[in-house]
């Protein structure tokens, strides 16, 4: 039996970091704190309005010290400079992600006022997503 995945919240992602996570080639979501949500969530790109694809939070990681980090690089793609210069200090928190899938095209959602790392998905726009996975 195939999965139903029901995507109801979006996590917002800067560029170059989703295009990463997009392309497979981030598993790794650096952020200043841990979350309790677990499960599927849309990757939004930062300032489009639309979901570009899905993920799975399968486990938050203990912060990493910057020699930490600097090993992970693979995992997470900020370059070694960002980490040495404390640019990047704060986000050390490995949210690690896994089933990334790509949407065949973007879903536009209505961002709320305030919503900064997390967006409620409204159930049109949950379903759009479900049509494109192919669980509708």
């Amino acid at each position: 039996m195939k999965e139903s995945i029901q995507i109801t919240k979006g996590l917002v992602i800067a560029e170059p970091w989703i295009d990463h996570i997009l392309k497979g080639e981030k598993d790794w979501e650096m952020r200043a704190n841990a979350v309790k949500h677990r499960g599927w969530f849309g990757l939004v790109r930062k300032g489009s309005g639309a979901v570009h694809g899905v993920a799975r939070l399968i486990d938050v990681g203990a912060p990493l010290s910057p020699d930490e980090m600097i090993a992970a690089i693979k995992r997470h793609r900020i370059p070694e400079y960002m980490i040495r210069s404390g640019e990047v200090a704060k986000w050390n928190t490995p949210w690690k992600l896994a089933d990334v899938r790509r949407l065949a095209s973007p879903v536009p959602y209505r961002h709320r006022k305030g919503a900064v790392t997390w967006v409620e998905l409204d159930a049109d726009v949950t379903h759009a997503i479900a049509r494109q996975l192919g669980n509708a």
